[in-house]
């Protein structure tokens, strides 16, 4: 795949814990990776990857002393070192705190605004429409769903990946907003 420029970053991430995150961006992408001249002109690559993408790792780190956010730029960044010029993600959120969530999708963004296409495999809705241009929806094997996002809807897109209508809700929607307490219990015991 990635000899015609497609890289994966897989759910679970590919990396060897006890090597730092450059050994893990070279480790099978370089030849003389052991060479310290090698070594330098990697660097240097990386460190103008990093810039341009915004994704920032430590380099000399060991992979088993990152967070999973950086376990996932690390990731993208071997993905981009190697020559990808489509990315894949599977479920590039699930593991990923809000915040973590945000920073990637600037990362993405900022990706899609220097030509780079990327494929997100996820089934978090709101995600998809708050940061792709284009959905397909597959289910049991088959496309059931291709469109912009900007003509679709969550209910559209709920309905097609489960096959039926479902109950959407408008987080404005006042049922959703507590009220008062109808039962209220306290020392409650059970006796067989």
């Amino acid at each position: 795949a990635m000899a015609h420029g497609v890289g994966m970053v897989h759910q679970h991430f590919m990396q060897v814990g006890n090597l730092s995150v450059l050994d893990n961006v070279l480790l099978g992408a370089e030849p003389h990776a052991w060479l310290p001249r090698a070594r330098r002109i990697a660097r240097e690559r990386l460190l103008d990857l990093m810039a341009r993408t915004g994704l920032q790792v430590p380099l000399d780190r060991l992979v088993q002393d990152l967070n999973v956010g950086d376990g996932q730029r690390l990731e993208i960044l071997k993905a981009l070192f190697r020559g990808a010029r489509l990315l894949i993600l599977d479920e590039p959120t699930a593991v990923l705190t809000p915040q973590e969530t945000e920073q990637l999708f600037e990362v993405l963004r900022r990706l899609r605004a220097q030509g780079q296409t990327t494929v997100i495999i996820t089934h978090k809705l709101k995600e998809v429409m708050a940061l792709c241009d284009q959905v397909t929806v597959m289910r049991e094997g088959q496309v059931v769903m291709d469109a912009p996002v900007a003509q679709t809807t969550l209910a559209e897109l709920a309905h097609a990946m489960v096959g039926r209508s479902l109950p959407v809700q408008d987080p404005t929607d006042s049922a959703t907003v507590p009220g008062p307490v109808r039962l209220q219990v306290s020392d409650l015991r059970w006796r067989d």
